[in-house]
């Protein structure tokens, strides 16, 4: 499964949680879902930082800065 396809389908989950009216049991294993695409997700934005800063690296950026996508600016 792709990142992007982690993403759609944990929003999906989310979306059912948030909206629909459910059993706790079926709550509960939508949640446990949820909780494993993120961590799919986390462990996958991690390889991919990982990445930058080696490919920075190996370009000449001895100082393999690390960059956070979520606060914007320039890697």
């Amino acid at each position: 499964m792709t990142f992007s396809s982690q993403i759609e389908a944990l929003q999906s989950i989310v979306k059912r949680l948030e909206s629909e009216p459910m059993p706790l049991e079926e709550a509960l294993s939508l949640f446990e879902e949820g909780m494993k695409k993120a961590s799919e997700c986390r462990t996958f934005l991690e390889q991919a930082r990982q990445k930058i800063i080696l490919l920075s690296e190996e370009e000449g950026d001895v100082e393999g800065k690390v960059w956070n996508p979520l606060e914007g600016g320039e890697p």
